[in-house]
């Protein structure tokens, strides 16, 4: 019966640093996202974003896109393209 009890005690070890490791590298992947999305986001503050404005009312065929909602674009965009290069560097590891 000890044995079966050691077992058990060392099964619940066993998990609980298998899902460690696992919020770890989750958390680093998040942490390498957010400073990827944020280095794209700096590309997009200059005087050019009102052609991307203007563009974005065209092509949504909308007028009131504001700069809250291209602003929001923006953050998506940039997150997505992170996220992207995240799965692709990955994949060549």
């Amino acid at each position: 019966m000890r044995q079966l009890q050691q077992l058990v005690e060392n099964s619940y070890e066993t998990s609980y640093y298998k899902m460690l490791d696992k919020i770890e590298q989750q958390d680093a992947q998040e942490e390498w996202i957010d400073k990827r999305a944020d280095e794209l986001m700096g590309n997009f503050s200059n005087e050019n974003d009102w052609q991307i404005l203007a563009l974005l009312k065209l092509k949504l065929d909308n007028h009131s896109v504001d700069a809250k909602i291209y602003h929001q674009f923006i953050i998506d965009i940039c997150y997505s393209q992170a996220q992207f290069e995240f799965k692709q560097h990955s994949l060549n590891y």
